[in-house]
C-alpha cells in the first residue's frame, strides 16, 4: 500500500475488475496470478529453445532431461493459468445468473402490483390532487423536527444506522427497485406480469432507471420540487500548473468542492491544446431548487436523461476555457460530478477520449465506443445503484467493497461507503493494484496530461468555476 493509505487504515475488500471489452469479472490478485503464470510460462518456453540451441551446438553435454522437464512445467503454468480464466467464467456466470433471476422476480412482482399502485395514485390525482398533496405534507410533517429540521432528522437516523444502507446486498435491492418502475407501468396499463417479464420490453435501455427519474421529476413538481432554471459559470481563479496528476488519487484530489468545475488546459510547441476536466459532487441534498445547481434536483433530472443544471453548467466552463468541438478532453468526476462526467462523454458534443468516474449514478448513461478510462465503484455504495445496472461500454470497471464484512462501519456520516474518504482508499488500492491490465490503463489515463508537459514548450493552466442558478 501507498504511503497515505497503510494496510492496516484500509478498511476495504478485494478490488474486483472487468477489463475493457471484457464481460469476465476477477479480482485484481487473481489477474495478477495470471499474468505472473503468463510471463512464467513465457520464460520456461525461451530456455527451452536455449538448451535445444546449446544440445545443437555442443552434443555431448548432459541435457537430454532438461527440456521435457521444462516442456513439463510450461505445461503446469498453462493449466494454472486456464484454471484461473475458468475460475472467474464460472464466477462471472452465475453472478449474472443470480441477477437475471432477481431482475425478473423484481419485473414479475412489479408487473402485479403496478396495476392497483398505479390505479390508485391515477385515482387520487384525477380526482382529488388536493388530498394527494395534503398526504405528502402530513406524512412529512410526521417526521419529528430536530434541530435542523425534519431533513436533519432523516440525516442523523441514517448517520446513527450505517449499517442499514452499507451492504452489497442493499445495494444490489436498490439497483433492482429502481429498474423495476417501468414494469410497474407497464403492469399499471394491462400489460400480463409474464408477458412484462419478457426480456426486450424496457421502456429504456436502463430498464425503468430513467421513467423512474421522471415519475420523481414529475411528482416532485406538484410540491414544488426538482424544477430546473437556468445557471451561469464564473471563473474564479486561474493558476499554472507545476505536474500533470499521477495516478488514480491523484486525479481524484483534483475534484473540486464548493467551486465545482476544474478545468486544466495542456499545450505545447506546434500541438493542439488538451484538457482535463474534473466535475465536483453534489453540494446540497434539498430537493428544492436554492442557487447551488449541484443539488438533487440535477442529480434527479441527470438520471432521468434531461439536462440538469450542473451539465449545462460544466458546459458554459468548458466553453469559456476555449475547449472547441475537436479538441481532446479527459473529463474526471466523483458522485455527481461522474454522472455529469458520463453526460459530457455521451452528449456527442465534444472529443471525449478519456473518463474516469468515482462513485457516480450513471449506469444508465451510453458512453461512445472509443472512450476508455475506468467507472470505479464501491459495491456498498448505495448511490451509483440509483441508477441501476451499468450499460456496456469500452471502460475498464474497477468496484470493491469500501467496508469489509466484519470490519466497523463509521457512523459520522451519512452513507459512509459513498464518502470521498472510502473511495480515497478504494483510488490507493487501485494504483497499488498488482495486474497488468489495470496498470495499464492507469498509465494510459497519465500520459494523456504527461506526454504534454514532457514535450517542448509544454505548460499547463488550471482554471476553476463556480457555477450557480439564476
Amino acid at each position: 500500500m501507498s504511503d497515505s493509505v497503510s494496510e492496516a487504515d484500509d478498511l476495504g475488500g478485494p478490488l474486483l475488475v472487468t477489463p475493457a471489452g471484457s464481460v469476465i469479472v476477477a479480482t485484481d490478485a487473481l489477474l495478477a496470478s495470471a499474468d505472473r503464470l503468463r510471463a512464467l510460462e513465457a520464460a520456461l518456453h525461451a530456455d527451452s529453445r536455449r538448451v535445444v540451441a546449446a544440445d545443437s551446438i555442443a552434443s555431448g553435454m548432459p541435457i537430454e532431461g532438461i527440456v521435457p522437464t521444462l516442456e513439463r512445467l510450461r505445461a503446469r503454468c498453462e493449466g494454472a493459468r486456464d484454471a484461473f480464466g475458468r475460475i472467474a467464467e464460472d464466477y462471472t456466470r452465475a453472478e449474472a445468473a443470480i441477477e437475471r433471476a432477481q431482475r425478473d422476480l423484481a419485473a414479475a412482482i412489479a408487473a402485479i402490483v403496478g396495476p392497483a399502485v398505479v390505479g390508485y395514485l391515477a385515482r387520487m390525482i384525477l380526482l382529488c390532487p388536493g388530498l394527494l398533496l395534503a398526504g405528502a405534507l402530513l406524512g412529512w410533517a410526521a417526521i419529528p423536527d430536530g434541530p435542523d429540521g425534519r431533513l436533519g432528522t432523516v440525516r442523523d437516523f441514517m448517520i446513527a444506522h450505517p449499517e442499514l444502507i452499507t451492504t452489497p446486498a442493499f445495494v444490489r435491492f436498490v439497483s433492482l427497485v429502481v429498474t423495476s418502475i417501468d414494469d410497474a407501468v407497464l403492469g399499471g396499463i394491462g400489460v400480463p406480469p409474464w408477458l412484462v417479464a419478457l426480456p426486450g420490453l424496457e421502456l429504456s435501455p436502463g430498464g425503468g432507471v430513467a421513467a423512474g427519474a421522471l415519475t420523481v421529476a414529475a411528482l416532485g413538481s406538484m410540491l414544488g420540487m426538482f424544477r430546473e432554471t437556468p445557471v451561469s459559470v464564473d471563473r474564479v481563479s486561474t493558476a499554472p500548473v507545476a505536474q500533470p496528476p499521477t495516478g488514480v488519487r491523484e486525479r481524484l484530489d483534483r475534484i473540486p468542492e464548493v467551486n465545482q468545475v476544474r478545468i486544466e488546459k495542456y499545450e505545447a510547441d506546434g500541438m493542439p491544446p488538451r484538457y482535463t476536466v474534473y466535475v465536483g459532487p453534489t453540494e446540497t441534498f434539498s430537493p428544492f431548487a436554492t442557487d447551488e445547481p449541484w443539488d438533487s434536483t440535477s442529480n434527479v433530472h441527470g438520471v432521468a436523461g434531461l439536462s440538469p443544471g450542473s451539465f449545462r453548467a460544466v458546459e458554459l466552463a468548458m466553453a469559456d476555457a476555449g475547449i472547441r468541438p475537436g479538441d481532446e478532453v479527459l473529463v474526471t468526476g466523483f458522485s455527481q460530478g461522474g454522472l455529469i462526467a458520463t453526460m459530457v462523454a455521451g452528449s456527442g458534443d465534444w472529443n471525449v477520449v478519456g473518463l474516469e468516474t468515482y462513485g457516480a449514478p450513471a449506469g444508465n448513461i451510453p458512453v461512445p465506443a472509443g472512450v476508455s478510462g475506468m467507472a470505479i465503484r464501491n459495491t456498498d455504495d448505495l448511490v451509483p445503484a440509483f441508477a441501476g445496472p451499468q450499460l456496456e461500454h469500452d471502460l475498464m470497471q474497477v468496484e470493491r467493497r469500501a467496508f469489509r464484512e466484519g470490519v466497523e462501519i463509521p457512523d459520522t456520516q451519512a452513507a459512509p461507503a459513498h464518502q470521498r474518504t472510502a473511495y480515497e482508499r478504494t483510488a490507493t488500492a487501485i494504483d497499488d493494484a498488482e495486474s497488468a491490465a489495470v496498470q495499464a490503463q492507469i498509465r494510459a489515463l497519465d500520459a494523456f496530461a504527461a506526454d504534454y508537459l514532457d514535450r517542448p514548450g509544454g505548460q499547463a493552466t488550471a482554471m476553476t468555476y463556480r457555477a450557480t442558478r439564476d
